[in-house]
């Protein structure tokens, strides 16, 4: 194999010391080689066999390619061969498995070439993992994403706890396991058959997210709403991440970390809401949407 040598600035002043050093202690030989010797010494005499000639190789370079041919017989590994179109616009890689892979693999780059001032195994680690942690995180919608009214009658309450709760029965879903349990068993059987039928369950969420945005909140219970409309979202964002398990793993296993968390998240914003409907004067009737979704006892 052809290895090309560096050489920094300080070991070129050294080579030269050295060469230069060499070739005052040949001139000096040289010189003392022809005095007659003052001293007799019966030490024994060491003879060295003359040096063979050396042959210079000759520079050829058959396949005209810039590298002589004794070179490319050293080289032990094919050279690269680089296929489809070189001009091709490069593609950033799109999911978060694939960006974390890229990322991590940088920062070991770096922390290699920095040595002593680069980070080590440990914080490369613990800074993956905090970077791995935050896009678990879903950015939340705030007032500006709601609509409300400063109606807070007693009627105004129920109708509008009437149609959060019409909204959430309107569709029904054709798969009754949950979502963990689609997402476990499309993993056992590797089954992306089995995985799409968490396509309804994304379809549902949607439209509720969507509906309940649309849908104006008298403003006595703005927070809850909300409230709601975030547990939505995080529901929403879990079961898109597991549809994507076999594209995007690591998201599917954050989201999956969390999922369990946002689903006690949705009862308790819906009990909350209810709560404060009951406590602001709402009332719905046995037949109502309500009392078909939660206990009002």
């Amino acid at each position: 194999m052809y290895v090309q040598i560096h050489m920094s600035d300080a070991q070129k002043r050294i080579a030269l010391a050295v060469l230069f050093a060499a070739g005052i202690v040949s001139v000096a030989l040289f010189m003392r080689e022809g005095k007659p010797s003052t001293q007799q010494t019966t030490d024994t005499v060491a003879v060295v066999a003359q040096a063979p000639e050396r042959q210079a190789i000759a520079i050829i370079d058959e396949n005209d390619d810039g590298v002589p041919d004794w070179q490319e017989a050293l080289q032990v590994t094919e050279p690269i061969t680089v296929t489809g179109n070189p001009t091709a616009a490069y593609v950033p890689p799109e999911t978060l498995t694939e960006q974390f892979a890229l990322e991590f693999f940088e920062d070991m780059v770096r922390a290699n070439n920095y040595g002593d001032f680069g980070d080590t195994p440990e914080e490369l680690v613990a800074g993956a993992s905090q970077s791995l942690t935050s896009q678990a995180y879903d950015t939340l919608l705030s007032s500006a994403d709601m609509k409300t009214d400063s109606d807070n009658s007693p009627e105004a309450l129920t109708l509008y706890g009437e149609r959060v709760a019409q909204i959430m029965s309107e569709k029904q879903d054709p798969n009754p396991d949950s979502e963990a349990v689609i997402l476990e068993r499309a993993l056992r059987l590797e089954s992306a058959a089995e995985l799409a039928k968490l396509d309804s369950k994304i379809e549902i969420y949607t439209y509720v997210l969507e509906e309940t945005k649309a849908l104006t909140a008298p403003n006595s219970v703005a927070k809850q709403h909300l409230d709601l409309l975030n547990s939505y979202q995080a529901m929403l964002s879990d079961i898109v991440a597991m549809r994507n398990a076999f594209n995007d793993p690591m998201l599917a296993l954050l989201r999956m970390k969390r999922y369990e968390d946002d689903t006690s998240g949705l009862l308790l914003a819906i009990q909350n809401l209810y709560t404060s409907l009951q406590r602001e004067g709402a009332v719905w009737g046995e037949n109502s949407a309500v009392s078909a979704l939660i206990n009002l006892e």
